[in-house]
Formats: structure tokens, sequence, C-alpha cells
């Protein structure tokens, strides 16, 4: 400690400590002492509030899953399974929000058909939604992604509008999330909205983009090939990417005359790959 070896210092000079000097030794092993103890301390608090925040994490999800058992499995209608008292009591805390959402993810992303709509329902009519719109519309960029996957994942239709005004934002991870959604709840189309603006689809961007398709089995446009045209060529350099996942040879032309244009090294790669592939296909 820095103590000792001030006073051995002192002691080697022969010179006893100074008032000064000795006021100073002590100031600073009191203040090792509370900042180790001060250390200690919010060492402990955070480890408790996060075992008191998983045990509460537990109970609501217990209490979740015996609602939404009732409510997908036993006919029970909507009305009856809100009315619940327990689930009544437990929707107004924020964590509980928090919980029931991703927990319905879940069962959304495993289920389908009447399951999924169900799901949805749920989701809007027990006010769960309010937790998501009011984290889409706040000024922390975190939030704003969190609101628009769950919105877009739930397929909340009405916050459509909502959601796309995000596309804006400056922070590059909310505008992938924000494309992301618009492709999740309207289609491939979504993206011929931006052909002609300076939104930049990198690599990152279109793997994702191509992910999303594949995961939710978006549908081929009727106009796909409008992509081509676009003055922005992340958005072509996409367009020959999606032909190439969804095989349509009706391009072919198109990506032909293309190929003889462009100076960009990258897309005559990727066009030629795209008609190599139709060539061997047909």
């Amino acid at each position: 400690m820095l103590s000792s070896k001030v006073l051995r210092y002192a002691a080697a000079m022969g010179d006893p400590l100074s008032p000064v000097m000795e006021r100073l030794v002590l100031f600073i092993v009191i203040a090792t002492f509370l900042t180790a103890l001060l250390f200690f301390a919010l060492t402990l608090y955070k480890g408790i509030k996060h075992l008191r925040e998983d045990r509460k994490k537990a109970k609501f999800q217990a209490a979740l899953e015996n609602v939404l058992f009732h409510y997908l499995f036993e006919e029970k209608s909507l009305e009856e399974v809100l009315g619940d008292p327990i689930f009544r009591a437990m929707k107004r805390d924020v964590l509980f929000q928090r919980v029931a959402i991703k927990a319905i993810i879940s069962l959304h992303d495993n289920y389908s058909g009447i399951y999924s709509k169900k799901l949805e329902q749920f989701f809007e009519v027990s006010g769960l939604v309010n937790y998501s719109i009011a984290r889409l519309e706040s000024s922390k960029w975190p939030f704003i992604v969190e609101g628009v996957r769950d919105l877009s994942t739930l397929n909340h239709d009405a916050s459509y509008s909502r959601i796309a005004s995000r596309i804006t934002h400056p922070h590059e991870l909310v505008k992938m999330e924000v494309l992301l959604a618009l492709i999740k709840m309207r289609g491939i189309g979504e993206i011929t909205k931006f052909q002609k603006t300076g939104l930049l689809l990198n690599d990152w961007v279109q793997s994702n983009i191509l992910y999303t398709v594949k995961k939710h089995k978006i549908a081929a446009p009727a106009n796909l090939g409008i992509m081509l045209s676009s003055p922005n060529k992340t958005v072509v350099l996409l367009g020959v990417r999606l032909i190439r996942y969804y095989q349509v040879a009706e391009h072919d032309e198109t990506l032909s005359g293309l190929i003889s244009e462009t100076a960009d090294a990258k897309l005559k790669r990727e066009i030629s790959e795209v008609l190599a592939k139709n060539t061997l296909v047909n």
C-alpha cells in the first residue's frame, strides 16, 4: 500500500512524518478502504437485483404461459383470458410487458396459420402493442429497433406508417431494421420505393434482406426488374441477387445489356453468375 511505502521512505530518511504527511497517509488509507467497500456494495446490490429480476421474470413467464395455453389450445375467448385478475395485475408492470412480448414472438416464430393470427390478436387487444409503439417513438435508437422488430414480427399493420417514417433516422441499424420490417410487412416491392434515393444497401444490409426473404418465404414481386434500372447501384446489385434467388430467367436480356454497360467489376461478376446459372437451369 502507498501508506506503508511512505512510512518506509520516511524511516529510511531518518525523519519523522510531519502532521501534514500523516493526515495525507490517513486520508489515502480511508479513501482506499471506502472505495473497496463501495465497489463490494455495488457488486452485491447488482447481484441481488439481477436475482430478483430473474425470479420475477420466471413468475411472469409461468403466468403468461398459463394464459396463452388457455387461449390457444383450450378454446377460451380472448375476453376470458384477458379478464384473468392475475394477468390484469401483472400487465401494468413494464418488465412483464417486455417478457410477454418476447414470449409471444417466440411462439409466433414456431406456429403458423390460426395460432400465429391468434397471437397477433392477443398482442394488439391485450394492449401489449402500446409498449412496442412507445419503444418505436423513443429518442433512443436501441428502443426504436426493439419497437420496429416487435411490431413488424407480429404484423401490426396499423403501425406501418410509423415504422416507415423511421427510415430517415441517422443510425444505420435503425434504417436497416426499418427496411427489413417493411419487407416483412408488405413484401420485397418496398425496396423499389427507395431506388431513386441515396439509401445505400451495403453487403451487410443486403445479406439481411436476403435472409429475411428466405426466412419469411416472401414471394417475388411482379416489378422485380425495375430494380435493374435504378440510379442507385446498390439497389441494382440487390436486384441481381434477388433474381438469382428467385431463379427468374425473364430478365436475362436486361442483365446481358447491363453487364456490357456497367464498369462495376462486382456487379459484372454477379450478373455473369446469374446468367450462367439461368443457362444451366434452362
